[in-house]
């Protein structure tokens, strides 16, 4: 099935990333702008505000005494007393009277003489406090009511000033600030985007790069795709990763191309056999019983060799199966009682090929092991030690425990293997004497399953050999029962 490849609109991790940054940018460059944009309103009209508030109450603390007994104003008087006190041309001063009515009004708008002025502001100062509000009108411009009680001489509210401001120059300076703002915000948002899409194209650019190595892996079946790798950070390590199973699979694609290859071989052999026996039977007029006794007994040989290829084929295959499950059914056992019953199966076979089998014993090892597997590895060196080892030669089987390991050692005066030869012994199929194993009734897979057993433990098998003098295995098991700490202790 083919990856379906798919790098258009939002679907690109480019695109994600721009994206999302650009929008995280703006966002916070918004926010940015409106506090900024929020504490300087504040503090502006903040400043509006004690300035309108300061000055109703002057004027208010004046305008008594433009009043007469009868509360009537001086209209005239106070005028000149509003010229003196040079207000600001936005500030428009009103005074009422007990009853909220409009005795004066700075702009001398006729309309207004005489009108009660129902608002928050005014009916707070004709109370006796002052008076204070802000409200939006019709323009973009904000506007402050402050309202200051007039009181007599006695102390009584007479009368009330009320000043309506409209800070026309902090309300342009402040849409100016957010003119230039606004344009600020579009060049960094613009600039940082950029900046945004170039980065993420660096960065995705390898990532991009990884997709399509494992594309061409899966679609076009190339399997030793390498990645170059530059830098060290996360993604250098993801590709360190990459280039490392890359390089296993295409281990483990050989092996199994091998392993296929090998084992066809392997089985073809004796089927190839049968069948020209059979045919030999089939094809031969009047052949005697005996002949055909002697054919039947070959095809036995050959049938009970592609069981055995296959047994331990299927062996082979439960242990990698098993290998990678948690569970390896690891428990204490006594290694003395491995070893009894292998020389108990092997003993008979060393004395018909008149050879010398001893083992070496020293005292009860115990180990945390799954019996069966490790049973089995151990069997199998020892069974191909006797197998290449000449009449009246000697294998050698001792066990030791020591430095939080378990060593198991075959010696054997055999054939010897070849320096050439010692690293691939354990390869599946494999066999140095083939004439000898055919004799023996080898299949070639006894020390790969040896080697799988000892691996299954986390051990090593160290292999010494001199052709024409023999050789050494040494197994060696990890301790888990006793660790140097715990002999130390």
């Amino acid at each position: 099935m083919k990856i379906k490849k798919r790098f258009n609109g939002f679907s690109s991790i480019t695109t994600r990333l721009v994206v999302t940054y650009f929008i995280i940018m703006l966002i916070s460059l918004l926010l940015f702008g409106y506090y900024i944009l929020t504490s300087m309103k504040t503090y502006m009209y903040g400043d509006e505000k004690l300035r309108v508030t300061t000055m109703s109450n002057m004027v208010a603390s004046f305008a008594m005494e433009y009043f007469d007994e009868s509360g009537v104003l001086d209209r005239e008087g106070f005028d000149r007393f509003l010229r003196d006190v040079h207000l600001d041309s936005q500030m428009r001063v009103m005074v009422l009277g007990k009853d909220i009515t409009v005795l004066y009004d700075s702009q001398n708008n006729r309309n207004l003489m005489g009108t009660a002025q129902v608002r928050p502001s005014v009916l707070t100062a004709i109370n006796g406090t002052d008076g204070y509000m802000e409200y939006d009108t019709d323009s973009d411009y904000m506007t402050l009511d402050a309202s200051a009680p007039i009181f007599d001489s006695d102390g009584n509210v007479i009368g009330v000033v009320n000043i309506v401001y409209v800070p026309e120059t902090t309300g342009k300076f402040l849409g100016a600030i957010l003119t230039e703002m606004t344009f600020l915000i579009i060049i960094i948002s613009l600039l940082v985007g950029i900046i945004i899409f170039v980065v993420a194209n660096l960065v995705s650019k390898r990532i991009v790069d990884f997709t399509s190595k494992i594309t061409s892996m899966s679609d076009d079946g190339i399997l030793d795709e390498k990645l170059d790798i530059s830098g060290h950070d996360e993604i250098s390590r993801l590709g360190e990763a990459f280039n490392t199973m890359s390089e296993k699979v295409v281990t483990l694609e050989q092996q199994r191309v091998q392993f296929v290859a090998d084992a066809s071989h392997e089985l073809k052999t004796p089927l190839s056999s049968i069948k020209l026996m059979a045919d030999s039977i089939l094809q031969t007029p009047d052949i005697s019983v005996d002949y055909v006794r002697e054919f039947m007994n070959d095809m036995n040989n050959e049938v009970d060799r592609l069981n055995r290829i296959v047994n331990k084929l299927l062996y082979i295959t439960k242990m990698d199966v098993q290998s990678g499950n948690d569970d390896k059914n690891i428990q204490r056992i006594c290694l003395n009682d491995i070893m009894q019953g292998i020389e108990k199966n092997l003993q008979p076979v060393a004395k018909k090929a008149d050879i010398s089998l001893v083992f070496s014993t020293p005292g009860e090892i115990f180990v945390m092991a799954n019996k069966d597997i490790l049973w089995q590895g151990i069997y199998n060196i020892v069974d191909n030690a006797i197998k290449y080892t000449d009449t009246d030669g000697y294998v050698l089987v001792a066990m030791e425990q020591t430095d939080g390991k378990v060593i198991i050692e075959v010696r054997d005066t055999g054939v010897g293997i070849a320096p050439e030869d010692v690293s691939k012994i354990f390869d599946r199929f494999y066999r140095v004497d083939k004439a000898r194993a055919r004799e023996t009734g080898g299949t070639g897979l006894g020390l790969s399953i040896a080697l799988a057993a000892v691996k299954y433990h986390n051990g090593q098998i160290d292999v010494i050999s001199e052709p024409g003098k023999g050789s050494t295995f040494k197994i060696i098991i990890p301790d888990l029962l006793t660790s140097p700490k715990e002999e130390t202790e």
